[in-house]
């Protein structure tokens, strides 16, 4: 465990302002064994935004399963989407899969930002998903950077049956991005009801936080986030709070935490959006805004 803060700032983000929207039900065609598809179950559907923004929603995850070609089917609702972000005034963060250059004009016009899925071996892509393919995924992420996107880039630590497998060499593999990748979300496995990794542990706190500290000194001028898939209770509050000082930003924060980076005068800042948003991300869709 570390026993010094190397950073002296906090953002804590409670995301109550924005709803998670699959756009395929529960359907997904992979069934990984670490979610099983679970998470679909607890997402609202497109036909849904209007009465979340009548609730106060003010942006939207823009997810689903993935069809039999790898993508979450955000071209069909195109002009649905597009209309409902320019009626409300809405943000999105699209959640992608594989993206190929028939994509690109959809997203210019829906996402502020997107979120991509990184594994950094093909051996963990095989065992965990079996049925994607290791090169595609690291080529639609290099497109989407190339179309000059705001990119979250996400690595599940412990993706595989909670252990460490390809987080070093997703990390080494981001590095050749530099400043075109402004922010890692960092997720940790969550035994899952119903997925064949159910029975696995998640990864131990001591560890996560040592690679985590490890990827600070890696990326010493990088915003660094703990998302909000990573497993709650005791777990939760040790971990979170053993990366105060290591990380920039942590998704529902417990209080204890909060408690603790008030007592030792860290400066706290608080946002209330999914934490793939950020001051860049605009009306528009990307950097260069949308088409």
């Amino acid at each position: 465990m570390k026993t010094m803060a190397l950073i002296k700032e906090i953002e804590f983000v409670i995301s109550k302002n924005t709803s998670s929207i699959s756009l395929t039900g529960n359907y997904c065609f992979l069934d990984c064994k670490h979610c099983g598809g679970h998470y679909l179950n607890n997402m609202a559907r497109i036909k849904d935004i209007e009465d979340l923004v009548k609730k106060g929603f003010t942006s939207f995850l823009i997810s689903g399963g993935l069809l039999p070609d790898g993508k979450v089917p955000v071209s069909l609702f195109e002009d649905t989407l597009y209309n409902l972000k320019n009626k409300y005034n809405l943000k999105y963060n699209v959640h992608t899969g594989y993206v190929d250059e028939k994509d690109i004009h959809a997203l210019k016009k829906l996402a502020n930002t997107v979120s991509f899925d990184l594994v950094g071996d093909q051996q963990t892509v095989k065992e965990v998903y079996e049925k994607l393919d290791f090169e595609k995924i690291w080529d639609s992420f290099e497109l989407l950077v190339k179309n000059d996107f705001v990119v979250k880039p996400h690595i599940t630590i412990g993706l595989n049956k909670g252990e460490f497998s390809h987080e070093v060499k997703a990390i080494e593999k981001l590095k050749k991005f530099g400043d075109r990748i402004d922010e890692i979300i960092f997720l940790v496995f969550i035994p899952t009801i119903g997925a064949k990794f159910y029975s696995y542990q998640p990864p131990k706190v001591d560890e996560v936080v040592s690679f985590l500290s490890k990827v600070r000194k890696d990326f010493p001028g990088k915003k660094l986030t703990l998302g909000c898939m990573h497993p709650k209770g005791k777990y939760r509050e040790v971990l979170q709070t053993n990366l105060l000082g290591i990380l920039n930003k942590i998704v529902q924060p417990v209080g204890k935490v909060i408690e603790k980076a008030k007592r030792e005068d860290y400066e706290i800042s608080y946002s209330y959006e999914c934490c793939a948003f950020s001051s860049d991300c605009g009306l528009g869709a990307g950097r260069r805004g949308a088409i």
